[in-house]
């Protein structure tokens, strides 16, 4: 066996141990109610339970309303984030301003302050701002920029590229934000891809951010309408595991359309600069 076909099977292996906990979900949301934890129903032709899934969805609450709150403030998320961070990492890279390389260490030091710690903070602020019980809190730490990584990653990249694009550039007379616009942004597309399906990811799953900002049952995310599933129905496994596999559905799609670009932009992120 060669060491191409003992890696291949190595990275099969490691692949289905960490695919066994959503395989059990699975598994479970198909089982018959009252018996979320018996004997696979999969197993010697046993029946096989989806209304379980209809049944989830109706204890969730108004599914439809929670997913166009999901949807919502994760789109306006990730067209915040790609905005803000391209805009600061191109900047960083390719203007001359006085302080620049100062700003820019402040902003990558701010990457040692976990979440936790501007959490009072933030909310704070919010609440002085009146924005609690809304989704501002929700989106505004992306579109103002709340993820100096993504800044980082966008100044390496840019800076990697010829120097004599932005020469070109400004013997064309275009403007810098025209340079971004025209001829930088649609060069950083494995970047750009890879900042959105982490921000996809991030704020998808974020339970968080909208568990203290969010009070009015009609404004709740699906993350919140999951926990609360779990407080109202907690013997219901099967309901239970239903929901979560809804719930986590659509980052794994995300993931399986967008993996080739999601890993070329991670081998960029890895190797510029």
């Amino acid at each position: 066996m060669s060491a191409t076909t003992g890696r291949r099977i190595a990275l099969v292996a490691a692949g289905l141990v960490f695919a066994v906990p959503l395989l059990y979900m699975i598994e479970v949301s198909l089982h018959a109610e009252g018996h979320g934890l018996s004997e696979s129903p999969l197993a010697l032709g046993g029946a096989v339970h989806f209304e379980n899934y209809a049944r989830a969805l109706e204890r969730m609450g108004d599914f439809r309303r929670l997913l166009f709150n999901t949807v919502l403030v994760t789109v306006l998320s990730i067209v915040g984030q790609l905005a803000c961070c391209s805009l600061a990492g191109f900047a960083f890279a390719r203007l001359e301003f006085r302080g620049r390389d100062g700003l820019f260490l402040l902003v990558v030091a701010t990457m040692m302050l976990p979440d936790h710690v501007t959490a009072i903070p933030r909310f704070l602020l919010f609440r002085w701002m009146g924005a609690v019980d809304t989704y501002y809190p929700l989106i505004l730490p992306t579109v103002l920029g709340g993820a100096p990584f993504f800044i980082f990653l966008f100044r390496q990249y840019f800076l990697s590229l010829p120097s004599e694009l932005s020469e070109a550039a400004r013997v064309d007379g275009a403007s810098p934000l025209r340079a971004y616009w025209s001829v930088f942004l649609p060069l950083a597309r494995p970047m750009l891809a890879t900042v959105a399906i982490f921000t996809f990811l991030a704020t998808w799953n974020d339970f968080w951010a909208p568990l203290i900002y969010l009070s009015s049952p009609e404004k709740r995310t699906l993350t919140l309408a999951l926990a609360g599933f779990h407080q109202t129905y907690n013997t219901a496994v099967e309901h239970m595991m239903a929901a979560a596999t809804v719930v986590v559905a659509p980052c794994i799609l995300v993931y399986f359309f967008t993996q080739r670009v999601f890993l070329r932009g991670v081998r960029v992120a890895a190797t510029k600069g």
